[in-house]
């Protein structure tokens, strides 16, 4: 705010209230304890760094000299304890931690790692740390970004909606620098598309993808509002900009209780990005299939109608602890989920396991068989109005190869008649069985003529 309008009071209370979190912390440590930004293996360093390296930078003038002692000794003991885990101090008692993710460029903690060194690095204009990232960890982008066709992560819908931190460190880079780190790759901008073709056709609700912890029902929220704003801002003036504005301007936001509404939420702790006004027009996208193969995601749909039928299929790397034991697994939605993996309906959308996804759940001497770090294999081939997906799964089962030892699915989607044809053809060991599950919202009903019927979806 005090960037915006140039009130001082606006950033003596940042001062304050920087001074007041330092101060707390700086009690914990004197006290023998960890302080708070260490928690959860320092997932929220990015935040409180973020908040702290601003306040420094723009009320440098205004900090007393033990002010800016104290913050820049607890920002620099920050720093050395993230990168340098097995050495970790604080207040001389040793409190090494795991490491976690801290060369993962596929974690959502990764990207709070370089946002918080990178603000410091600049905000104390510190050479060391600009050139650590510069050589040691931005390095790692490249050859993660590069092969990730088609935009998203592999940490699914839920977690995955954290790459648009990373998004943001690209524009707090090159605002800083000059230097466009998105351009090394396309990733910014199929990322666009990825989440325009991962919204149902209502644009309410979007594809169920690993873990969904923090609604368990993929309600559309400012979360993915805001990544959309970043990835466009990124990239104005391009055709997934253009497609990225028309979503923005019909994407339905859960409005907290049990409707939605056009628009942004009201939700305060969010409203900054939306400063990000689009500056492109608006063109609605046309496509009717799209293969996010680097994320292992394919979406498709009848058309771009709201009463269009759409289906969404996992296949690809499995190499993500957000990540769930679903390759192979299908959504089938029109006007409505149809069919989706059944953690929606749960109290916690961290169920990762075989027996909650519509996939053939194999099992021995009564005990599931996990699905393993992987990469499952497809062939796309779309034909006027019949999509066809061949996909090769046995490489989920690698680590219990000699149970399951091959299985292949076939998805038939006819967009013309709106149906969804699933084969599956399995080969397993003596005392294996293989039962094909499909999840759906009601109750199947078995019909007179041997179908079933579970809501609006005919089996």
């Amino acid at each position: 705010m005090y960037r915006l309008t140039n009130n001082i009071a606006y950033l003596q209370q940042a001062i304050r209230m920087v001074d007041l979190f330092v101060s707390s912390e700086m009690s914990l440590i004197n006290s023998g304890q960890r302080p708070h930004i260490s928690g959860d293996s320092y997932l929220e360093v990015g935040y409180y760094m973020e908040q702290l390296a601003l306040t420094y930078d723009y009320g440098f003038a205004l900090l007393s000299p033990s002010q800016r002692a104290q913050w820049e000794s607890y920002a620099n003991q920050t720093m050395q304890n993230l990168w340098y885990p097995g050495a970790a101090t604080w207040g001389g008692v040793a409190y090494p931690w795991s490491g976690w993710s801290i060369n993962d460029p596929g974690n959502n903690y990764f990207y709070s790692f370089l946002k918080a060194t990178q603000l410091w690095a600049w905000a104390s204009q510190n050479n060391t740390w600009i050139t650590f990232l510069q050589q040691r960890k931005y390095p790692l982008l490249v050859p993660f970004f590069s092969v990730l066709s088609g935009g998203g992560t592999r940490e699914g819908t839920g977690y995955g909606t954290a790459i648009g931190s990373m998004f943001e460190n690209y524009r707090y880079w090159r605002a800083s620098t000059g230097e466009d780190l998105s351009a090394i790759s396309s990733h910014s901008r199929d990322t666009i598309d990825y989440w325009i073709h991962a919204t149902v056709p209502t644009l309410d609700y979007y594809a169920a993808i690993g873990d969904q912890a923090r609604s368990a029902n993929p309600s559309m929220f400012d979360f993915q509002r805001r990544l959309m704003l970043e990835a466009v801002a990124l990239n104005p003036a391009t055709a997934q900009a253009a497609r990225g504005v028309w979503w923005l301007n019909r994407a339905r936001l859960s409005d907290g209780g049990s409707g939605s509404v056009v628009g942004r939420m009201r939700y305060n702790y969010n409203f900054r990005f939306d400063l990000l006004v689009p500056t492109t027009a608006e063109v609605q996208p046309t496509a009717l299939v799209y293969d996010a193969s680097g994320a292992g995601a394919l979406f498709a749909r009848s058309d771009w109608g709201m009463s269009a039928s759409w289906i969404a299929a996992v296949v690809g790397d499995f190499d993500q602890s957000h990540a769930h034991e679903e390759q192979g697994t299908f959504s089938f939605y029109k006007g409505g989920w149809l069919t989706v993996t059944s953690n929606i309906h749960s109290r916690s959308g961290i169920n990762q396991d075989v027996p909650v996804h519509n996939v053939v759940r194999f099992a021995a001497s009564g005990a599931v068989i996990p699905q393993n770090y992987s990469t499952s294999t497809k062939t796309v081939n779309d034909a006027g109005n019949v999509l066809t997906v061949q996909e090769n799964l046995t490489p989920a089962y690698s680590r219990r190869a000699s149970e399951v030892q091959a299985w292949s699915r076939q998805l038939v989607y006819n967009r013309g008649a709106h149906t969804l044809a699933v084969h599956d053809v399995c080969t397993v060991a003596p005392g294996v069985t293989a039962t094909w599950q499909l999840h759906t919202p009601v109750a199947p009903v078995v019909q007179p003529d041997g179908s079933y019927l579970a809501g609006n979806l005919r089996i």
